[in-house]
């Protein structure tokens, strides 16, 4: 069986709860875990996150680790120009890229990797990170497909729509919302399994074409974990079944 596991943004309490849930089913060898992307900014302990799946990596070495537009966001920060101070005292001038990446939850992501960032640290925040949380991040994947089932973070682009992200550059498999979300496509017969678009209701979104996971766990939903079976065939996929864990952070 799959085990998909929607947008975690940092809630590493949440995960530590679904994964000890689904642990004692118990998960068997055979079994294939999927993290659907988006693992920080906004929540609890993004760092702490990472060093979870890090570990559960080590200890299942064939779990899927998607990449979502978060983790592009961060890398693409990386890779742009480092800070510089600007003529007010404690004030500094960021590239596009790192901005952005810090007004969509960059810097409650940072804030676990240091007790206090100095100016000078500051400069050069991703030396506070890990390398081995970048290369991490680096490996993430894209899409990954298992019989009829294809994971995505974001959508597809259906066949013969347009989409204002195509003329950025953007990949919809990061970014797209319409008009994947109400799209009838068959997709080439797969169904797409994807998060990046939060259910507010806590619940998944599940239609003949697609099954979204993202249940808002940063947003006081639940964080949802798909169990789809790879090997159906025939032209309905059975219905598939969602373990939840609720919102929770840790006791300080």
């Amino acid at each position: 069986m799959i085990y998909a596991i929607g947008d975690i943004h940092g809630q590493v309490t949440m995960l530590r709860a679904l994964l000890d849930k689904l642990k004692a089913l118990p998960l068997t060898d055979e079994d294939t875990l999927i993290f659907i992307g988006d693992y920080v900014d906004r929540g609890e302990d993004s760092k702490a996150v990472i060093e979870t799946l890090i570990a559960l990596k080590g200890e299942r070495p064939d779990t899927v680790f998607l990449r979502g537009n978060h983790e592009q966001l961060m890398l693409d920060a990386r890779d742009s120009d480092p800070p510089r101070m600007g003529s007010v005292p404690g004030a500094f001038i960021f590239s596009d890229p790192t901005l952005l990446w810090f007004q969509n939850g960059g810097e409650e992501t940072l804030f676990p990797y240091t007790d206090d960032l100095s100016d000078e640290q500051y400069l050069r925040w991703w030396e506070a990170i890990p390398e081995a949380h970048w290369k991490f991040l680096k490996e993430t994947r894209l899409e990954y497909s298992a019989g009829r089932y294809l994971f995505v973070h974001a959508g597809l682009l259906p066949q013969g729509k347009m989409w204002e992200g195509q003329t950025r550059g953007f990949d919809p498999r990061l970014w797209i919302r319409e008009p994947f979300l109400s799209s009838r496509d068959d997709f080439g017969g797969r169904i797409v399994v994807f998060g990046h678009t939060p259910q507010m209701s806590g619940k998944p979104l599940l239609q003949r074409n697609k099954i979204g996971i993202d249940t808002a766990a940063v947003f006081r939903g639940a964080l949802t974990a798909a169990v789809l079976d790879p090997s159906a065939t025939g032209r309905r996929a059975p219905m598939p079944f969602f373990h939840q864990v609720p919102y929770m952070v840790a006791k300080p």
